[in-house]
């Protein structure tokens, strides 16, 4: 028996490195991107899922239903995208929609441009492609779209720019307004194609909201999830996509798995149209964010006075700290840093092919661990990057 080249390959771009040890007690990961247990409504979900299975459409929800998503979850998206509801396409979560698009806009050989630091999920979908990639610096205000347009003024053809422009993981930033508009501007003008990636949008917990990029141009794919919100668990996301994009993207997801299902599509519907529940939901949630972020924030400032530099993000679930230690190995830490119950994630694993490696770096997460258990968790990680416990 022979698997397929692809089935072979274990040479997969993007990972976190070894997973910590499972089943410790007392085991408080600061890496996590899973949304707080006590953030997710189950509550309200159990109580929509009653009133699905005990309505008189019950049965329906347990059919088959539209490639591109039942009609009434494609209208409340399209209603809180601010677009039509034909330019909504419903997925399985955020990766299975970059999956869609990629598949779709992408053929070997194809360069993409990525951020440097940046997801490595996203990269993982892109090596499917066995693409190649144009590095592009990210730092306190998201994507460099200076040394975008430098790159493109030297020559650099992209076919697609993927970014994460709202609570950048792994930096936290968020695009500027202005750098947006430029953005999308540079993709009209050199004929790329932007994917922006917001999970995070709706998790800003202080400064004013900033317009998402424009789906007035047909060179704007937005992707977007319910599983910081409403659950992972779901499997529940979204492509909002230019005209001449979504029919091949339908046509990929028909000779797959048709259609998400129908009935965590029809909780869903019944929770977000209850008059006001999503809001308090994401109020909630933004609340409880916020708090875990600055309790992080200070307690880094404690353990480490003048060995860390990290800037409190206005959003979402990460923080990006760099080590003032220089040669400190972060791969060894964070061994010690698993013995000692704790996690974190290194900056290198979030450097594309060609990038900078992210040294000194590292990923702090605030969706795992409790307020009130933040000081212990740091107190770890401060012993864990001690540089005489290298020794």
């Amino acid at each position: 028996m022979a698997l397929s080249r692809r089935g072979a390959d274990t040479t997969a771009l993007g990972g976190f490195g070894a997973p910590p040890p499972a089943g410790v007690p007392g085991f408080l990961p600061l890496t996590s991107g899973t949304p707080a247990d006590e953030a997710l409504p189950v509550k309200e979900l159990a109580e929509a899922a009653a009133g699905v299975l005990g309505g008189p459409s019950a049965a329906a929800a347990f059919q088959y239903s539209g490639v591109e998503g039942t009609p009434e979850l494609r209208a409340w998206i399209g209603h809180h995208e601010g677009v039509p509801a034909d330019r909504v396409l419903v997925t399985n979560g955020a990766l299975h929609s970059l999956s869609l698009v990629f598949d779709a806009l992408l053929d070997p050989g194809d360069l993409v441009a990525v951020e440097d630091p940046g997801y490595p999920l996203a990269l993982r979908v892109l090596g499917r492609s066995h693409v190649t990639y144009l590095p592009v610096p990210t730092g306190p205000d998201g994507l460099d779209i200076d040394a975008l347009a430098g790159a493109l003024e030297g020559g650099a053809r992209p076919k697609v720019l993927y970014t994460v422009p709202d609570f950048h993981n792994p930096t936290g930033a968020t695009l500027p307004a202005a750098a947006r508009v430029r953005l999308v501007e540079l993709a009209e003008a050199y004929g790329f194609t932007v994917v922006a990636d917001s999970p995070y949008r709706e998790l800003r917990y202080s400064g004013d909201p900033v317009p998402q990029l424009s789906t007035d141009s047909d060179r704007v794919v937005r992707v977007n999830s319910f599983s910081k919100t409403l659950g992972p668990g779901l499997r529940l996301g979204w492509i909002v996509g230019p005209p001449w994009l979504l029919p091949a993207v339908a046509r990929l997801r028909a000779n797959q798995d048709q259609h998400s299902s129908t009935f965590t599509q029809t909780i869903a519907t019944a929770l977000l149209t209850t008059p006001g529940l999503f809001d308090r939901v994401t109020a909630d949630a933004r609340a409880l964010y916020g708090r875990r972020a600055r309790a992080l924030h200070t307690a880094l400032a404690t353990a480490f006075p003048g060995r860390i530099e990290v800037r409190l993000p206005e959003g979402g679930l990460f923080l990006w700290a760099t080590v003032a230690d220089e040669g400190l190995d972060l791969h060894a830490a964070r061994a010690r840093a698993h013995a000692l119950g704790t996690d974190f994630g290194v900056g290198s694993h979030f450097s594309p092919p060609g990038g900078t490696g992210s040294p000194g770096r590292i990923r702090l997460g605030i969706g795992a661990v409790a307020e009130d258990d933040v000081a212990t968790a740091v107190g770890r990680l401060a012993e864990a990057l001690k540089p005489e416990a290298a020794r």
